[in-house]
């Protein structure tokens, strides 16, 4: 049988006016012990806990804390986790609303099972390289930022509080990613979808972000419609290409994406007139007016008479060619992304 053990058996701990318990020495908790705690907690000295800590009120940490244990938050109201310093455990139970003033860090992992967990960007719940969760639900989730450390194949239990809305998110580098969710339409913030996409989901959206620049990662969406994810880049939704979010797409500063419906469209290039007296039309097709595109007209030995580089919207325009050129087969050719589409172009003078 398990050994309980009180709080105010502790010399060491001090009830002040405002119900508050304040350690400034040593605390053990050994193994197989249960130490319960029904007051506002303030640790300012060492804590270790290998047996089962049970917190029902605010968690104060100006200390250490090593918990090797179990750490459960089963309070009566929404209780708050503050300090100067970080709060580490390796393990966790969530029966209660959790609030993080300051950042937690997971080591081995959280069992929610009734209650959410409120972070934010700068006091996040971080999941350590080992850690995972269990029972995430409608019921218990986090809300705010989550953070895991070399995310691989790692389900972000986010939700808005009353839903859970988790994604598998993984690092093709193992670098460590971080995760919202947001219960609002992502078309307050453009409308605007680009060649390929049918529509976007109407209701929520999720942030990304890599502390790796040269990061990419695979998301996987959990209960939408569409199965597609489309991020928003210079105010324009897309479709990432095979479901992969890099720095490219904004992931290093942090993308919104969400679900997509999408369509084909066959990318295509073209010119006209064709026999070209010198100017000439140039089509692209199929294209995002934000993408970023090279075209260069190259003549029969391989030789680059003319090139240009931008955006689509600002390339598809009348194009002159040199004077000294004379007669001759010119090819003009176009790449976009990983496409490299070519047209012949005859020059007649």
């Amino acid at each position: 049988m398990k050994k309980v053990i009180y709080t105010l058996s502790f010399a060491a701990l001090a009830a002040t006016a405002s119900a508050q318990v304040v350690s400034s020495t040593k605390i053990y908790v050994s193994e197989g012990a249960i130490l319960s705690v029904g007051q506002d907690f303030e640790n300012k000295g060492e804590l270790i806990n290998k047996g089962d800590l049970h917190l029902r009120q605010n968690l104060t940490n100006e200390g250490d804390i090593r918990s090797e244990g179990n750490v459960t938050f089963d309070g009566y109201t929404k209780q708050e986790v503050k300090g100067t310093q970080n709060v580490q455990l390796a393990k966790a139970t969530i029966e209660n609303d959790v609030e993080l003033s300051t950042p937690m860090i997971i080591g081995q992992e959280i069992n929610y099972n009734q209650g959410v967990v409120s972070s934010s960007e700068t006091n996040p719940l971080v999941f350590a390289a080992a850690a995972n969760h269990y029972g995430a639900s409608d019921y218990s989730h986090s809300v705010g930022t989550v953070t895991k450390v070399e995310a691989d194949q790692f389900e972000f239990p986010l939700g808005d509080g009353s839903n859970y809305r988790g994604f598998k998110a993984n690092s093709q580098k193992r670098s460590n990613l971080s995760a919202a969710y947001v219960s609002q339409n992502p078309t307050e913030f453009s409308g605007q979808l680009a060649n390929g996409v049918e529509s976007i989901n109407h209701q929520e959206y999720w942030v990304l972000k890599s502390d790796n620049e040269e990061e990419a990662a695979d998301v996987k969406l959990i209960n939408t419609y569409e199965d597609n994810v489309a991020y928003l880049k210079r105010s324009t939704w897309t479709l990432a290409e095979n479901r992969t979010l890099n720095k490219a797409t904004g992931l290093d500063k942090g993308v919104r994406f969400t679900s997509g419906r999408g369509k084909f469209v066959q990318k295509d290039i073209g010119v006209w007139p064709n026999p070209t007296q010198g100017a000439f039309n140039l089509k692209l097709a199929g294209m995002n007016d934000t993408d970023d595109v090279m075209i260069d007209v190259t003549n029969q030995d391989g030789r680059v008479v003319l090139s240009m580089e931008g955006r689509v919207a600002e390339l598809r325009k009348v194009y002159e060619l040199p004077s000294s050129l004379v007669t001759t087969e010119l090819t003009v050719r176009v790449i976009n992304g990983d496409d490299v589409l070519t047209e012949k172009l005859i020059l007649n003078r």
